[in-house]
């Protein structure tokens, strides 16, 4: 598992990066699934944000832009609006999120996935988006302006 990730601890908290994943500064992650990408949140913000108690998604055949809001998050702390890595089309959504949404906090990169989409311009989204490498420093560095709270 630890080779699928990359990791550091900060307090008691150990904060995770999926390898192979990409990532936009929004907290969001992409991986690509054939002819659709899987997008999710990172690590990072389901742990600041705190556990998910409620979820809205935007519905199949939605038209999301990069960048632009995707859906919201509410935790017991927070409301957190979603950002879409990449435009497109809505394609699937991760229906078990309706009666299980902590999925999001226990496998943010795995079942916790939120939807799938049908990349309307992929090749100039990725270049906005960063492998895992450039993301983690960028991540160590919000992790201490949270502790520095």
């Amino acid at each position: 598992m630890g080779q699928d990730f990359m990791e550091t601890t900060h307090d008691k908290f150990v904060f995770r990066v999926k390898k192979g994943y990409l990532y936009h500064p929004g907290e969001c992650w992409i991986r690509e699934d054939g002819d659709v990408i899987t997008v999710g949140i990172t690590d990072f913000l389901q742990k600041t944000a705190g556990d998910v108690a409620f979820l809205e998604l935007p519905e199949a055949g939605a038209e999301v832009a990069q960048g632009g809001e995707a859906g919201i998050i509410e935790t017991i702390k927070t409301t957190v609006s979603l950002i879409s890595p990449a435009g497109g089309v809505i394609r699937e959504l991760n229906t078990a999120l309706e009666e299980n949404p902590q999925q999001i906090n226990t496998d943010p990169y795995g079942e916790g996935w939120l939807f799938r989409l049908a990349p309307a311009n992929w090749d100039a989204d990725k270049n906005n988006l960063m492998k895992a490498e450039d993301y983690f420093p960028i991540m160590e560095e919000k992790i201490k302006k949270e502790l520095a709270k």
